[in-house]
């Protein structure tokens, strides 16, 4: 990317990731946070979105026949966790909403922790951002709009109803932001593209989403677990990629390919599982 389109990349994404952490933080509550942690299962969940997708997503790019940069793009998204497409996939589902939404907070505070230490651990490549300075940018677009989004709740009664706006506003940005991106990185975006790249993401989406279905319980937070684990947080991704990766077309285009390809897969499996209940309930509705 030139650097001027760079610079409006990374500020949209940041602003992207903070109205996402905001509109998150707008609904969740302490007590909601407590309540999840105390769940027979989260420990699981947080240790397959943590731990195991991350080295899943490692192994994937260093077995298959990717470039560098688009293994490192592959790998950064399966880092990220905590991805908000989660939710509305779960309420598409009829899942937990509750359990969805305490996971996608979870997880996405757990990335301040978790994404500079298998940055620094497994990521290969010429990175132009330090530790210290991945960890503030993390704090500043998660866990600070969480924090504000958190105690405006508390003292405003109805700031939940800015959920929608906040997730329309977050939305917008990421498009205007992956719109940029194509425009900067038009040239290259399709020499990046290859089989060997959407096999892999594919291979990242479909494991990290079987393992959370395998160790679900009760069948809604079963499908809100494996919904909120097979979607990445890849705005995060991008932010990382924006800032820490400006020039690598590649990685940015495994960034966009990893995005689109879970939407499809989370939004047609959520469809299918709400389609499935609504079935389900319709002689029980009858009798």
């Amino acid at each position: 990317m030139t650097g001027s389109l760079n610079d409006l990349f990374a500020l949209l994404i940041f602003v992207t990731v903070a109205l996402t952490a905001l509109s998150i933080g707008l609904v969740t509550s302490v007590a909601l946070v407590r309540s999840a942690l105390r769940r027979r299962r989260v420990a699981v969940i947080v240790l397959i979105n943590c731990v195991f997708v991350p080295l899943a997503g490692y192994l994937l790019a260093t077995a298959l026949p990717l470039s560098r940069d688009a293994g490192t793009g592959v790998l950064i998204c399966a880092i990220c966790a905590g991805g908000p497409l989660g939710l509305k996939a779960t309420q598409i589902a009829r899942g937990d909403l509750t359990w969805s939404l305490s996971l996608t907070v979870l997880l996405l505070i757990l990335n301040v922790v978790t994404l500079p230490l298998w940055s620094a651990l497994l990521v290969d490549g010429p990175v132009t951002m330090s530790l210290g300075d991945l960890v503030g940018v993390l704090g500043a677009a998660i866990l600070v709009p969480v924090v504000i989004g958190m105690a405006t709740r508390s003292r405003v009664p109805d700031a939940d109803s800015w959920f929608r706006i906040l997730t329309l506003a977050s939305n917008g940005c990421m498009v205007l932001a992956i719109a940029v991106g194509l425009t900067a990185n038009t040239g290259g975006l399709v020499e990046s593209l290859s089989s060997s790249l959407l096999l892999g993401v594919l291979a990242v989406v479909v494991i990290a989403g079987g393992v959370a279905w395998l160790v679900g319980d009760e069948m809604g937070r079963r499908q809100a677990s494996t919904l909120g684990t097979l979607n990445r947080a890849t705005s995060v991704a991008l932010l990382i990629v924006g800032r820490a990766f400006p020039d690598q077309v590649e990685i940015f285009t495994a960034a966009v390919v990893f995005g689109l390809v879970q939407t499809v897969i989370a939004i047609g499996l959520a469809l299918y599982w709400g389609v499935t209940r609504s079935r389900s309930t319709v002689p029980a509705a009858a009798t």
